[in-house]
């Protein structure tokens, strides 16, 4: 049996806790879309600025490293539950949460934004969601990609009928090839952006983001066959992340030039931001990947609960963060400080919300 990773348990939660930041930050003036939105002037304030690089970060990577953390864990589930049990795990669990957002969290959140004013709530039901006229994924458009990823592996196992444990380990990549990697998975986005721009979807799915995701997660795959995360040193990762803060500026300076190209399209500004992202996220996930793995990678009883929760907590977090956002609606706060304490109390609130789900009989098969 393998030894367990703590510290890829509490990697997961720091992510779902940036998940909740990120929201809440688009509520007070960074880049993005989410339900709520508190009008902040259309000028470029300070604030904005500072949550909008902020968002630009994160986007750049977190996502990314959720898929390189899933895409790691999978092979070896399969490999304990072969091609039935390990689909029937994979629907259950990210199925059953999938169908509560798209049929209760979602609805009930446009509707409460929306509707709440001119109609029943049976009316909006009838009319809008059982209609499928709204199809709200929110955030869960990452529980529906790993759904399909899932089935997608499951598929190519059962066709190759190879066990993991057969492959020959292979050394970790070389600074050459993690850099054709960044520069090849650039020149992806940017293709893919030229007809998907980021900001527009289907299916609740950004694909101007899937050529990061798809990589990442097959790397994970890979990280797992060939035990890269722990030939990952210090010293390679430690060079990443340093390439990673010498081209942090770059991002703001093209925003600054032509912000409304960075979505994509043939130009320069959609090139550079397409290159950018790649470049953060390699350097941010393999300095976290090797922080975490000498500071965390320990028993301990508060962050293992912190991880059992996170799960809950990313598809509970929207109705939380936007509800304690209208709470504090009518006050005259500043934006930075209206996002530092939403953003810390819908984190607390999330956690204990989902503790005390998880409480119901049933729940933990699912959460």
């Amino acid at each position: 049996m393998k030894e367990r990773l703590f510290y890829i348990d509490r990697l997961r939660t720091l992510l779902t806790i940036l998940v909740i930041l990120h929201h809440t930050s688009i509520t007070y003036g960074g880049e993005g879309s989410w339900y709520y939105i508190e009008s902040v002037g259309d000028d470029l304030t300070p604030t904005k600025a500072m949550l909008s690089l902020f968002n630009g970060v994160n986007q750049a990577f977190f996502m990314g490293f959720f898929f390189l953390i899933s895409g790691y864990f999978t092979p070896g589930a399969y490999d304990r539950k072969g091609t039935t049990r390990f689909l029937t795990d994979r629907f259950i669990r990210l199925g059953v949460p999938l169908l509560a957002y798209l049929l209760v969290i979602g609805p009930g959140l446009i509707y409460a934004l929306n509707f709440a004013e001119t109609t029943s709530l049976w009316s909006f039901y009838k009319e809008w969601v059982l209609t499928f006229k709204i199809l709200d994924f929110g955030p869960l458009w990452f529980v529906e990609t790993l759904l399909y990823f899932a089935v997608i592996y499951a598929g190519y196992r059962w066709f190759k009928k190879e066990s993991t444990k057969k492959l020959e380990v292979r050394r970790f990549p070389s600074h050459i090839m993690i850099l054709i990697s960044a520069v090849a998975v650039g020149i992806v986005a940017f293709a893919i952006r030229l007809v998907f721009p980021t900001g527009t979807s289907v299916l609740g799915l950004q694909f101007g983001y899937f050529a990061s995701y798809i990589f990442l997660f097959a790397v994970g795959i890979s990280a797992y066959q060939n035990k890269w995360l722990e030939q990952l040193s210090t010293r390679v990762a430690r060079r990443w992340l340093w390439v990673s803060l010498a081209v942090l500026p770059v991002l703001p300076i093209a925003a600054m030039i032509d912000g409304e190209a960075l979505s994509g399209g043939f130009n320069p500004i959609a090139l550079i931001y397409a290159f950018w992202e790649p470049f953060i996220a390699f350097g941010i996930i393999m300095g976290l990947l090797v922080w975490f793995r000498k500071k965390f990678n320990r028993e301990s009883q508060l962050f293992q609960w912190l991880s059992n929760n996170a799960y809950t907590v990313y598809i509970i977090h929207p109705p939380i963060v936007v509800g304690l956002s209208l709470l504090i609606k009518q006050v005259a706060w500043p934006a930075a400080l209206k996002f530092v304490l939403v953003g810390l109390l819908a984190t607390i609130c999330c956690f204990v919300v989902s503790a005390l789900i998880r409480l119901i009989p049933g729940t933990r098969r699912v959460l």
